[in-house]
């Protein structure tokens, strides 16, 4: 899903303004879009920027895509299922 709003937004070059929420730490203004956390301030997101983990997120956003669920079924033998041609059933009687 982050992946997604986030090739949206390269591809648009829109930005969204953020809306103020009490629930959220910073009434939801300090925003990390490849992380998809919120922040306390802009001391604490800039730190973010610097930490190994955002850059690691970075960097596997601007890679290829993640892989989705069905992928992971796929590559598991859990797809759908390939039962062969139905075979007609013969009543003796």
């Amino acid at each position: 899903m982050v992946f997604d709003e986030l090739k949206k937004l390269v591809e648009t070059g829109e930005t969204k303004p953020l809306t103020l929420d009490e629930d959220l730490p910073g009434m939801g203004q300090f925003y990390c879009l490849h992380c998809d956390r919120h922040f306390a301030n802009d001391e604490v997101r800039e730190e973010h920027y610097r930490s190994k983990r955002h850059k690691k997120r970075m960097k596997q956003m601007n890679g290829p895509s993640p892989h989705r669920q069905l992928d992971a079924e796929l590559a598991a033998g859990m797809g759908m299922p390939d039962n062969g041609p139905k075979l007609m059933t013969m009543s003796f009687g």
